[in-house]
């Protein structure tokens, strides 16, 4: 593309009263050669926020050393110049990092600190000796906890002797040193995390609990087990979650309500989900009630939330008590969205106790907790549930006869083949008609062959198609939008 130049015209908008124009001009730079940097800094000054911002996108656009170099006096001007260079610069990247060494000792303690920022942002790994210099002897705690950050987020092995060094300092620097560390895994700073656990500071016991956590060593196991018998609440939540996360197995009583609180509480899915993972083998039907509960909050809809209610399915799949999971079913006070999810796990689990209960909430009010019921009768296969399931096939809703008629061709007996037959010359939705097609041909391929003569339309031609080895479809339409029959 041809590079735009700082024309007569753009000279002469740049330094027009309206506002417009100026913007415009600035807008238009974004594509210029080196030669539009220095107008584009200038912009930065405007009086009008809009050409400030311009001038900001105009020159990450243009990018490179050149850019990098002429910015960077910036850092030295009024807190919006600065924080402008900042998000520049953090843009360029790479190209700003060769630029950056002489500011780790300039005189200014923010300079050196935003040189830290932006050699980490920039993937400056090369610079490790430099930085460490910073975290050793630099006289401002800000650059010292910057360059301990910094290391961290590069990876700096060769930095561990100082990162471990700086667990001495004062608590800022430190935080930042637990943190480069465990983020690196370092087993070397296991030990020194570990006399941390007696310091007086219990933000930096906090600190050091989570650390050795994160670096999951089983040196860390008994240390941890032995303040989990002397220390606090909050600190005995952080203590649980780092042996959790060590993969140590819990005592086997006395810390539920703690998980719990963890897990209902507002720390991060992650530490959520950890708390979970202890809890859920030794969970009573209180606890069970809970989790269901937030289960069924979840929204299903949004990738993130969905995400988050399979990992707890694949948690509650290892729940201990198959006897709290059947008196949940029959619970008046669980929310039906967090009883639908028991009902597909008493399915998962194959829980053969919990068929009459099941029963009963085939005939629920909910249609999502009628279909799941369904579901799991069909996974625990008894044949006990036909008579059940048959009914179920005369459902008003088509998402539960779809899932009954699919529990019915996964138990098999002939028992249901007539009825299943009635209902394929009947159903209104074809993927409902698709299913029982599928699940006839489960049953008796033979007799649905030969009763072919005695349909008609398109149950007949669903038939046809399915014994000639046509595909089709998959099933998964949703009843409630599907086309009719």
């Amino acid at each position: 593309m041809r590079k735009v130049t700082v024309s007569a015209r753009i000279r002469k908008n740049l330094e027009s009263p309206d506002a417009g124009k100026r913007r415009s001009s600035v807008e238009a730079l974004s594509l210029g050669d080196e030669r539009a940097i220095y107008p584009l800094i200038k912009a930065l000054r405007d009086s009008h926020p809009g050409v400030q911002d311009a001038a900001m996108r105009s020159l990450i656009s243009i990018g490179g050393e050149v850019t990098a170099w002429m910015v960077l006096p910036l850092l030295r001007e009024d807190p919006f110049l600065r924080n402008a260079a900042m998000v520049i610069l953090k843009e360029i990247g790479a190209d700003a990092v060769p630029h950056l060494p002489p500011l780790l000792k300039d005189k200014d303690d923010d300079v050196r600190k935003f040189a830290i920022e932006l050699i980490a942002d920039g993937g400056g790994r090369h610079l490790e000796k430099a930085l460490c210099e910073r975290l050793s002897f630099d006289k401002n705690p800000n650059v010292r906890a910057a360059a301990a950050k910094a290391l961290g987020t590069l990876g700096c092995r060769g930095a561990v002797p100082a990162l471990v060094a700086a667990l001495g300092d004062i608590e800022w620097v430190r935080f930042n040193a637990m943190e480069a560390l465990s983020g690196m895994r370092e087993d070397a700073a296991v030990e020194p995390m570990l006399a941390l656990l007696s310091d007086p500071s219990p933000p930096t016991r906090h600190a050091a609990i989570e650390a050795l956590g994160m670096i999951g060593s089983s040196r860390a196991v008994e240390a941890l087990l032995g303040h989990l018998g002397i220390t606090v609440q909050n600190e005995r939540a952080a203590v649980l979650k780092s042996l959790l996360r060590i993969g140590v197995p819990l005592p086997r009583a006395g810390y539920s309500g703690d998980l719990l609180d963890i897990f209902l509480g507002d720390d991060e899915w992650k530490d959520r989900l950890v708390a979970l993972r202890g809890l859920v083998g030794n969970a009573d039907g209180d606890a069970l009630r809970a989790i269901f509960d937030v289960a069924g909050s979840l929204d299903a809809t949004e990738m993130d939330e969905e995400e988050i209610l399979q990992s707890i399915k694949g948690l509650l799949l290892r729940c201990g008590s198959r006897d709290a999971l059947r008196r949940l079913l029959d619970d008046p006070t669980l929310r039906f969205r967090g009883k639908t999810i028991v009902a597909e796990i008493v399915g998962e689990l194959r829980i053969r106790e919990a068929i009459p209960s099941l029963f009963v909430r085939l005939r629920d009010d909910v249609r999502d907790i009628r279909r799941a019921a369904a579901q799991a009768l069909g996974k625990i296969g008894d044949p006990v549930a036909r008579e059940a399931l048959v009914a179920a096939i005369h459902d008003p809703e088509g998402h539960v006869r779809k899932a009954a008629v699919a529990a019915l061709g996964a138990i098999g007996g002939k028992e249901s083949f007539e009825p299943l037959l009635s209902l394929l010359r009947r159903e209104e939705f074809d993927d409902v008609a698709r299913e029982a097609v599928q699940a006839l041909f489960a049953i008796d391929a033979e007799a649905l062959i030969a009763s072919s003569g005695r349909l008609e339309g398109n149950a007949r031609n669903l038939v046809d198609a399915f014994v000639r080895g046509r595909p089709i479809g998959d099933g998964g339409e949703d009843p409630g939008n599907e086309g009719r029959t």
